[in-house]
């Protein structure tokens, strides 16, 4: 659960605590019954209150059945019951929270953090475009989206060799999509020796082929090496080269 839905969820529960002296209308966009639905989703995707969970479900459920029409406010003893139960809920939610781990990230790579962020949960952003994104594949989507949690802990070395394993993703579906061939076992070099073979057959140019060969050797295989450490610095230039790299590809497949 992130802080944003903690606060969220905290602003629910609030909301339902007021419900015994200010008696909300029941139905209706943003009011108790939308609350009491937002709330159910942030505890079911927080793993959190699983008896605050199964009670806000209860009270849905009769809520729904015994005031069916719009406009309707909840009557003074319905709420002042509700009431008493949030108080259950507010100390298993309040205990579940404190024994989630949070963890407060400082950014150091010069990349726009919130831009990053989307990568991290897997969306489009100013590093892939959302034409790109949507044609890429679940490994692609899913190296790209570690190696930029990666650079969010300032964690280089893992960011440089997952975002390359995603780079090698993104060349074999190129090697897929214009030889209608699968790839196998084929190494980054083979790939690129094989397409260097076809190039006027594949319309592909000359150049491209030699891009794909400097990232291979020069990133790539180099990043292989058992004792090479990588600085932030080079992780943050090798994930903006990746991200290049499956733009480039993804515009001519």
């Amino acid at each position: 659960m992130s802080l944003r839905d903690a606060f969220e969820l905290g602003s629910y529960v609030e909301y339902i605590y007021r419900s015994s002296f200010v008696l909300p209308t029941v139905r209706g966009e943003r009011l108790l019954l939308h609350v009491l639905k937002e709330m159910e989703t942030l505890l079911q995707d927080g793993n959190i209150g699983k008896r605050s969970l199964r009670s806000a479900s209860r009270w849905m459920a009769r809520l729904e059945k015994k005031y069916p029409k719009e406009g309707v406010k909840i009557e003074n003893e319905d709420a002042e019951e509700l009431a008493a139960e949030e108080k259950a809920w507010r100390s298993e939610i309040r205990s579940d929270l404190d024994k989630k781990p949070v963890l407060e990230v400082e950014l150091q790579s010069g990349l726009n953090p919130d831009e990053l962020g989307k990568v991290a949960e897997q969306g489009p952003s100013e590093f892939i475009p959302a034409e790109i994104w949507s044609k890429m594949t679940a490994i692609e989507k899913s190296d790209l989206s570690d190696a930029a949690k990666c650079l969010l802990l300032g964690t280089a070395t893992p960011s440089v060799m997952v975002a390359l394993r995603g780079a090698e993703a993104s060349l074999r579906n190129y090697y897929r999509c214009k030889t209608q061939d699968e790839p196998g076992s084929r190494s980054w070099r083979q790939l690129t020796r094989e397409l260097k073979n076809k190039t006027k057959d594949l319309g592909i140019e000359d150049t491209f082929i030699g891009y794909l060969d400097y990232i291979g050797d020069a990133k790539r295989n180099f990043a292989q090496h058992p004792n090479k450490i990588y600085s932030l610095r080079e992780a943050v230039m090798i994930f903006m080269q990746v991200s290049a790299l499956v733009e480039d590809i993804y515009l001519q497949i």
